[in-house]
């Protein structure tokens, strides 16, 4: 199962126009070329359907209810469910505790490092957006990735990319209005 999610999220009073909420379920299009792509786990556990309803308490409920009962194998999904659920809700710190963990087991490494790298970027850190979008988007890549547009555009890698391309311009964006805060300060 796919799903991408968009919402508005403010790094800062010249970013407000960062988004990651639109909720889309089952490979859909991206909707807004500026949002950053949030990805589920291939695995469907308890609470992803909640996520992707957007019943992002009621996902974070079950997921928690959920995470110590769940097969080792699975358990990644239900931390991706958490990592997202509070990323949507803007509480960044657990988010983080969440990604953290999915990042930290043997599979999924795209999703989960595509979603903690959106949780980067929403805090403003594009640099470490941009690591963990570039590990993303060549996960599991042994002589290269194909192309993302070779490929469908929902699959993680494709997905990882756009993220990764859309930090590399919110990192140049804010490096030139450093640069420019930096020239107006001198003028003083």
């Amino acid at each position: 199962m796919t799903t991408m999610t968009q919402k508005r999220i403010s790094t800062n009073t010249l970013f407000t126009a960062l988004t990651a909420a639109l909720i889309l379920a089952a490979f859909p299009a991206v909707s807004n070329a500026d949002g950053w792509e949030l990805r589920t786990s291939r695995h469907t556990v308890p609470g992803t359907r909640e996520i992707e309803s957007g019943r992002i308490d009621k996902a974070i409920q079950i997921s928690k209810v959920q995470l110590p009962h769940v097969s080792q194998q699975k358990k990644v999904a239900v931390l991706t469910n958490l990592c997202i659920a509070y990323i949507l809700n803007e509480e960044f710190d657990q988010a983080e505790d969440y990604c953290d963990q999915a990042t930290e087991r043997s599979n999924e490494k795209t999703v989960s490092y595509n979603n903690r790298g959106v949780l980067k970027a929403a805090q403003g850190d594009f640099d470490s957006a941009m690591q963990d979008f570039a590990y993303a988007a060549s996960a599991g890549c042994i002589n290269g990735c194909k192309s993302a547009s070779s490929g469908p555009r929902d699959l993680p890698q494709p997905v990882a990319k756009r993220n990764l391309g859309r930090a590399e311009y919110w990192a140049k964006a804010s490096e030139s209005n450093d640069d420019e805060q930096m020239a107006a300060r001198s003028d003083q």
